[in-house]
């Protein structure tokens, strides 16, 4: 086998010069680089002793945050003149205590070249704030309480008003067997003894959602005491109202809210003494529960919460039932006594006088409109108008019986079922009677 060949013989003068250009460039290369180790030395040891070196305590008791950093962007130390930042006269001054430690931090002016805040923590710093903290704490103890909140009542299982005219309400779902109310859309009723009284659906569920969409944010203490509570008239309430309820959902747990409502005591008494006539303005307070926090209602707010007597949640109809129920109607006009019958049911349900099919809806719409403009429980004294029984489909409660007495020249009383109801328009009943001599005549 032929081995290679090396050539030894001596190097050309070309070559040597090659080497010695190269050694050149490489003891250059290295003086610069040792250079800059020199100056960046220099500058490293020129900074302060935060920025070399690290905090490893096991809390991080001496590093900046990550937040802080995002916040302070630049620095003056040992500050002496803090007039030049406007902190001796500070906009704005915020005292912190954690544990048994207190911080007050002062927010000056804005630096006039970037237009960041001059911000002193008390460490005999000042820094620019790149984030204003000004922005978070211009506010006052208004924005900042916890106010007090009503609830959107799913599921109400009773109320409890207290005050004048206490009374309770209690619930249940309409079955064929309800013996108090031919409405079907009856859910709330006021406890009487043994009796239940039925309440107008819609109009107690108004006044829930009145409850829950009070706006509780005009307060005028958060740390009422005793005597706070009576300067407002809460020590004892002009009405106090207390709702059961579930939010609505499966196996839920019953809660309760109390919310209590009072006119300014001074403003009360003084309109019970007046007998003037004029439209006054009213002052009133509200509390929800046991909370220190005292808010001003507006009067609107306060009116409607007012309306909660018997009277102003009670059906304001003289017939609830609803004329799809209705099987046949005896009515007494003028000593002359009159029967309409029906065949079919429900939307099917035709009515007959005699042999001839008759249209019930004058009938049924002034009906409607015999509606209380005062509930009145003074016994009859005058004409009887008209009177009508309506018989229904319900064995639990089979008939309604209607009678309109002559009141004065704008009213009839309504007595229902033996007993007196309410004064109606007098034009309503008017419209009743022309509408059965339509059917009759």
């Amino acid at each position: 086998m032929k081995l290679p060949s090396f050539s030894t013989g001596p190097e050309s003068p070309s070559r040597n010069r090659r080497a010695l250009q190269g050694g050149s460039y490489s003891i250059a290369a290295a003086a610069v680089i040792l250079a800059i180790l020199v100056v960046v030395n220099i500058l490293v040891s020129a900074l302060p002793t935060s920025m070399t070196k690290y905090d490893i305590s096991s809390a991080k008791l001496y590093s900046v945050t990550s937040n802080t950093k995002a916040v302070l962007s630049g620095l003056d130390e040992d500050v002496t003149d803090y007039g030049q930042y406007s902190l001796d006269d500070p906009i704005c001054t915020i005292h912190i205590t954690a544990g048994d430690t207190d911080y007050e931090i002062l927010l000056g002016n804005y630096s006039t070249m970037d237009s960041q805040r001059y911000v002193s923590t008390g460490d005999g710093n000042v820094y620019l704030a790149s984030s204003d903290p000004l922005s978070s704490f211009n506010c006052t103890i208004r924005d900042l309480i916890a106010n007090d909140e009503t609830p959107a009542f799913g599921t109400v299982k009773g109320i409890e008003f207290a005050g004048e005219d206490s009374y309770t309400v209690t619930t249940q779902e309409y079955t064929d067997d309800n013996s108090y109310t031919a409405c079907v859309e009856d859910y709330y009723y006021k406890t009487d003894g043994d009796t239940l009284l039925p309440l107008d659906s819609d109009r107690v569920e108004d006044y829930l959602r009145g409850i829950a969409g009070l706006s509780l944010t005009n307060y005028v203490t958060y740390n009422a005491g005793s005597e706070d509570l009576s300067v407002y008239g809460l020590d004892n309430p002009e009405r106090t109202i207390t709702v059961r309820y579930t939010d609505g959902t499966e196996d839920a747990e019953e809660e309760t809210f109390t919310l209590s409502i009072s006119r300014d005591p001074e403003e009360k008494a003084a309109a019970e003494s007046d007998t003037g006539e004029e439209d006054e303005e009213i002052t009133a307070y509200a509390r929800v529960g046991e909370s220190e926090i005292v808010y001003q209602l507006t009067q609107s707010e306060y009116e409607s919460l007012m309306v909660c007597s018997y009277d102003g949640l009670r059906h304001d109809e003289a017939f609830t039932a609803g004329f799809d129920r209705v099987t046949s109607v005896d009515i007494t006009l003028e000593g002359t006594d009159y029967t309409i019958t029906s065949e079919g049911d429900d939307e099917e349900r035709t009515f007959w006088y005699g042999e001839e099919e008759v249209d019930l809806g004058d009938l049924r719409s002034a009906l409607a409109d015999a509606l209380a403009t005062e509930f009145n429980s003074e016994a009859p004294t005058q004409k009887e108008e008209i009177r009508l029984t309506l018989h229904l489909d319900s064995e639990a409660y089979p008939q309604t019986e209607l009678v309109f007495y002559r009141y004065d020249g704008d009213s009839c009383l309504a007595v229902a079922d033996g007993s007196s109801w309410a004064l109606v328009p007098r034009e309503a009943v008017v419209d009743l009677i022309e509408a059965v001599n339509a059917i009759m005549l």
